[in-house]
């Protein structure tokens, strides 16, 4: 598939789309066509419908329709595609922040069109060279980018800026009772600072699934899975849920920063105070 360039997974209302089901829409729409958009991709039709079926599922919406003129990609799928279109120009351009879902609630105030993704999914745009500012939502990965010897082994720079912009705690998420040995873990989370905690207070706990995503964590809470979760992405929590704040509750604050690399980035003070308002405690600066 020579003419269609992808290098880029996106978000769709907190559920990521990869690059390969990007190429599933760019192909329907370019042909109209599910059996010439299997061929363009080099794999069977059938393969191609359940792929597509499976993203539909996965986001909960129709994305194609059947018409006299063709398989035609509806608006929610034209809507992804816009997206996907709009972070590929700003690649081009290379001017872009990019965030991890938790930086990322601040990184919509602060900044234009910031890309929210998994952190690992991040780290390899910063490897790439595309990320100009970096929202990081654990403290964990700011140590390991203050190391200069890992910028240089990593982006081949060290030259950069890293400013504090708030404060977030945890709290405890679950559809009845809260179960610590059925625990949702978020991959590249601050969530092992919990852990940490659990040890060292002794509680028996235990991570029954694993997840990049926190949105898709709360989803599996509904699956009977128990979550420590961010409490600034209690908006997102379902009202059925029962939300609770741990004894440690004050042990599992935890720094929201951003990194600047090779810009000078200027915070109009102003934008700062709408944070408290997400659920984020801050810093003025």
């Amino acid at each position: 598939m020579k003419d269609i360039n992808i290098g880029l997974a996106i978000e769709y209302k907190g559920k990521l789309i990869t690059q390969n089901q990007i190429k599933l829409l760019m192909a329907l729409h370019k042909t109209k066509s599910q059996n010439e958009a299997s061929k363009l991709l080099n794999i069977s039709p059938s393969s191609f419908n359940i792929q597509l079926k499976r993203l539909e599922n996965k986001l909960g919406v129709k994305l194609y329709y059947s018409s006299p003129n063709g398989t035609i990609l509806t608006d929610t799928g034209l809507e992804i595609l816009e997206t996907y279109n709009s972070y590929s120009k700003r690649l081009k351009n290379h001017f872009f922040t990019v965030s991890g879902f938790v930086s990322g609630e601040i990184a919509k105030i602060l900044f234009e069109n910031p890309i929210i993704t998994s952190f690992d999914n991040a780290l390899k745009l910063l490897k790439m060279g595309f990320v100009d500012i970096l929202g990081v939502d654990d403290s964990y990965w700011i140590y390991r980018l203050g190391d200069e010897r890992f910028l240089k082994s990593e982006i081949g720079s060290s030259d950069f800026n890293i400013f504090l912009i708030a404060y977030d705690n945890f709290v405890m998420v679950s559809k009845k009772e809260f179960d610590y040995k059925n625990l949702v873990g978020v991959r590249f989370s601050s969530q092992r600072i919990v852990y940490n905690i659990l040890k060292k207070e002794g509680i028996k706990f235990k991570v029954k699934i694993k997840t990049k995503n926190p949105f898709r964590a709360i989803e599996l809470v509904n699956e009977g899975y128990s979550l420590f979760l961010n409490e600034s992405l209690l908006k997102y929590v379902d009202g059925d849920f029962n939300v609770e704040y741990p004894n440690f509750y004050k042990k599992t604050v935890h720094a929201i920063n951003f990194i600047s690399f090779g810009k000078d980035i200027e915070i109009d003070k102003k934008e700062l105070k709408k944070i408290k308002k997400l659920g984020f405690k801050y810093e003025c600066l």
